[in-house]
């Protein structure tokens, strides 16, 4: 069952839910990648502290095991190395873009979640609730979702503007990166369901942004718009 996640366009996106074997592979993923980073930190800090006396250098070195996860979510929009790795990502259920509140929100309950347990707590939850939501997700506002693997008949991207493209829009400018990446989420959609009623809000709201007034169809405006982009973004 996918998760409908709308967006302040109040466009709806669905997006694939992350299985729990997901989850838990790219937990181990994260543990495997800290370790590395610790190991050598926690080595070379007992080696100070022999030398020089120090305890500070041990707990300098205990930061990547207690930041990992606040640091590589903030840092890599909703994606530990782990989740990177098996194409998962945190994402915000009313649509917006992840913050570090929400970011910090998962870490903390992290200590519930999964420390205690050994991530039953997790489990039971991320089963029992219709989201797939751990603790720290419901406290958040979030869910992991699993992103499709791309085929190879989609890996040249359609809306790279070719280099003797003219632009026809220079207000796409005005577009940020999120505001792109929604047009393409919703592009993606609507031809997935050929659901056209998702399209009007949006151009409305695209509208607005970047001032333009068009008559043309809302598939062709927003299709244009990110050809445009991708031409100004050269």
């Amino acid at each position: 069952m996918n998760i409908s996640v709308r967006t302040a366009q109040n466009v709806d996106i669905e997006y694939a839910p992350a299985g729990i074997l997901d989850r838990i592979l790219a937990t181990l993923i994260d543990y495997c990648a800290i370790a590395g980073i610790s190991f050598p930190l926690v080595y070379l800090a007992i080696v100070l502290t022999q030398s020089l006396g120090d305890l500070w250098y041990i707990y300098v070195a205990l930061l990547p095991l207690l930041f990992y996860h606040l640091v590589c979510e903030a840092a890599f929009n909703g994606q530990s190395l782990g989740k990177k790795a098996l194409r998962l990502r945190v994402v915000r259920l009313d649509g917006q873009r992840l913050t570090f509140w929400h970011c910090f929100l998962r870490w903390a309950f992290r200590l519930v979640d999964v420390s205690i347990a050994s991530g039953a707590v997790a489990i039971i939850s991320i089963i029992c609730t219709r989201r797939s939501q751990r603790l720290g997700d419901m406290a958040a506002g979030t869910t992991v979702v699993r992103r499709s693997r791309p085929s190879a008949s989609l890996l040249a991207d359609p809306y790279d503007a070719p280099a003797d493209y003219e632009v026809v829009f220079p207000q796409a400018a005005l577009l940020s990166d999120s505001d792109l990446r929604l047009i393409r989420e919703v592009l993606a959609e609507v031809k997935r369901r050929a659901d056209y009623s998702l399209l009007p809000p949006l151009a409305t709201r695209v509208k607005a942004i970047t001032g333009i007034t068009s008559d043309l169809p809302n598939l062709q405006l927003l299709e244009t718009l990110l050809r445009d982009a991708s031409r100004l973004a050269r």
